[in-house]
């Protein structure tokens, strides 16, 4: 974790730290805007992966352009940010402080794995026991 005046690996001094709750489209776009003028940006979202509803749609109105062909470069760039950290599966508990200094407190629903072990392959979904939409 970052925190006002260190110093990221690409040299920018971080002014401060946020929250962005809701990782969809929006979201993510202004945590990457903060993120891009110094923030350390949290980005909150209650389900297991960001991208919000345009993450399921196929085409976009009016002009009927390929939702991931637009929204996957943010996604990947939100990913790799380092003034960025993503809190994904989870909802905020309460909230403190005043104007300016707020103190968040998240509840991190559970997980079948350790999500610093998830490598995408998938394995998880094959194996397990449950019928749901993915298997």
């Amino acid at each position: 974790m970052l925190t006002e005046g260190d110093v990221t690996m690409e040299g920018q001094t971080v002014i401060g730290s946020t929250l962005v709750v809701g990782g969809g489209v929006a979201g993510v776009k202004a945590a990457l805007d903060l993120a891009d003028s110094g923030y350390y940006v949290y980005l909150l979202e209650k389900e297991p992966a960001i991208g919000g509803i345009m993450s399921q749609l196929d085409k976009t109105f009016p002009t009927i352009d390929c939702s991931m062909c637009i929204l996957a470069p943010y996604l990947v760039e939100t990913a790799r940010h380092p003034n960025i950290e993503l809190v994904t599966y989870s909802q905020i508990e309460k909230v403190e402080g005043k104007e300016g200094a707020f103190r968040v407190s998240v509840k991190n629903k559970a997980r079948s794995i350790k999500l610093e072990d998830c490598t995408g392959c998938r394995a998880c979904v094959d194996a397990c026991p449950v019928e749901n939409i993915v298997n």
